[in-house]
């Protein structure tokens, strides 16, 4: 018995074939999404270092500008000799080692390399859950993504409403994946991810690899339902606004 043979996904990091092609007015460049949590890591990234960039908006819904792409998700970045990089956490370290090398690589810190996969597995997953906590709050959320992103005036409609109902979905299923309810899981994290700040950064000192991941994932939440967790929190607050003044990104 045969069976369809399932497309692989592939793997995350520097992808074998450059696409000088996908570069935009010769500059490393992102595809990305504007309010994507993961493209807000490598836009604080860049913008701390002070490296210009093309950025391609890409529309949510079809994601037309990535057609291109066998990785098929934002953010994807394009280095200026057609090098393509995916997977947010693995662009940060491809940027990183190619200017100031000022953080570990992956595998050469276990406190950096803990605290950056915190970003994605825990972090992303409870602000979901508090983002998306009722149809009202989906609602109000899918309101300003469908503002902010590309998408076509009707996509915006079909997506804010029909969205604001799967994404509450969404939030139902990532907030099952925790014993506390939503809000205050997210201020536990928060307590948790503050004993991995030693200083004004997780790297002491100046910002590494962890500083940006989960910058990147809470800036995202700026100005959403349960921001207000973050504001009020007596560590990550002072450090949300180092983060904000080092990167450029407010």
């Amino acid at each position: 018995m045969t069976g369809v043979p399932v497309e692989k996904k592939p793997p995350s990091g520097v992808q074998e074939d450059l696409v000088p092609e996908r570069v935009v007015d010769g500059l490393p460049t992102m595809y990305c999404f504007e309010t994507c949590p993961f493209c807000f890591k490598v836009k604080a990234l860049l913008g701390s270092r002070g490296i210009e960039y093309s950025k391609v908006e890409v529309d949510p819904t079809f994601k037309t500008q990535l057609k291109w792409s066998d990785w098929g998700m934002v953010p994807v970045f394009v280095d200026v000799d057609g090098t393509q990089v995916t997977d947010s956490n693995y662009i940060l370290h491809y940027i990183d080692s190619n200017d100031s090398g000022s953080f570990p690589r992956m595998g050469e810190d276990p406190e950096q390399d803990r605290w950056m996969n915190f970003s994605n597995k825990i972090l992303g997953k409870s602000i979901v859950a508090v983002i998306y906590t009722s149809y009202r709050t989906s609602l109000q959320a899918l309101d300003y993504v469908t503002r902010v992103d590309n998408f076509s005036f009707g996509s915006r409609l079909i997506n804010k409403w029909l969205g604001g109902f799967i994404m509450r979905m969404v939030g139902k299923s990532r907030a099952k994946m925790f014993e506390l309810p939503p809000r205050e899981n997210l201020q536990y994290q928060l307590d948790e991810m503050s004993k991995g700040i030693e200083g004004d950064f997780f790297g002491e000192e100046e910002p590494n690899g962890a500083d940006y991941a989960n910058f990147g994932i809470l800036r995202s939440m700026q100005g959403l339902n349960g921001f207000d967790i973050v504001e009020s929190h007596q560590v990550v607050s002072g450090w949300y606004g180092r983060m904000q003044e080092h990167s450029g990104v407010y």
